[in-house]
């Protein structure tokens, strides 16, 4: 037992000890919650695919020498990322009439763009299509084309790109059988209207390198409408419109087809 007087002394020292700082009472409910918060962070968040496709059949009518009734089949695939898109297409359209072929035209293309530097506009590119057409002299027609493009927007509402070029093109057989060296002037767009509208196209002149009044014009666009009774079901309207000014012996000057149906989109 301490004395009057030690326990007088040792009270200024028991003053001054800092007491044990409080617990606070733990919540149940923020352990719970902890312990959901770290599962949802393990979760890993699915990265979206920069692949896009669609398929699709439907109707045509046509206009070269005369007016016909047909069908239409295509497909395309698209990638997508922040310094490069890549688009390809196929179509096949067949018409006739009394037996008679009218049109067996069939369409392979693809293009490539990839911007010099990310966020920039300025972009080189390379292109190739090839044709096959029972109806024309040429029957099988092979393009490649590369060039500069220039981006006025890269947005996922509007992507819209001019572009300049060279290239070639070869005819089996035509008064222009073999290859032609070609330059390009051409643009291609993606507009996204609203949600499930859409427009997209391409317009482009390819003259001859050797007598610059000879050239092929092509003007090409589709629309594609959202079906809401089902998912991943579009509508589509499609024109494509080819004028050739020194057209030979069985060609047109002007093709034109117009297609509708509906496309299935992955």
């Amino acid at each position: 037992m301490m004395d009057p007087l030690s326990l007088l002394l040792a009270a200024p020292l028991l003053a001054t000890t800092p007491a044990p700082p409080a617990t606070a009472p733990i919540d149940p409910t923020s352990l719970v919650l902890g312990i959901q918060d770290d599962a949802d962070a393990d979760v890993p968040v699915e990265e979206k695919s920069p692949w896009t496709g669609s398929i699709g059949l439907g109707l045509t009518l046509s206009r070269t020498t005369t007016n016909t009734l047909g069908f239409n089949f295509g497909a395309s695939a698209t990638r997508l990322d922040v310094m490069s898109s890549w688009n390809s297409s196929f179509r096949y359209i067949y018409n006739e009439d009394d037996d008679v072929v009218q049109d067996n035209f069939l369409i392979a293309q693809s293009e490539y763009d990839r911007l010099f530097s990310e966020g920039g506009a300025w972009n080189w590119f390379a292109q190739t299509s090839y044709q096959y057409n029972e109806t024309e002299s040429y029957r099988q027609r092979f393009k490649g084309f590369g060039g500069l493009g220039y981006y006025l927007s890269r947005t996922d509402e509007l992507t819209w790109n001019l572009k300049g070029g060279a290239g070639a093109t070869w005819d089996e057989r035509s008064r222009l059988e073999g290859w032609t060296a070609r330059s390009l002037l051409g643009t291609n767009w993606r507009w996204a209207i609203n949600d499930g509208i859409g427009f997209e196209g391409n317009a482009s002149i390819e003259n001859k390198l050797e007598d610059l009044e000879q050239y092929f014009a092509v003007l090409e666009f589709k629309v594609n409408v959202a079906l809401k009774a089902m998912d991943n079901l579009n509508l589509y309207v499609s024109v494509r419109d080819e004028y050739n000014s020194d057209p030979g012996p069985g060609d047109s000057w002007n093709s034109l087809w117009v297609t509708m149906g509906f496309t299935y989109g992955f």
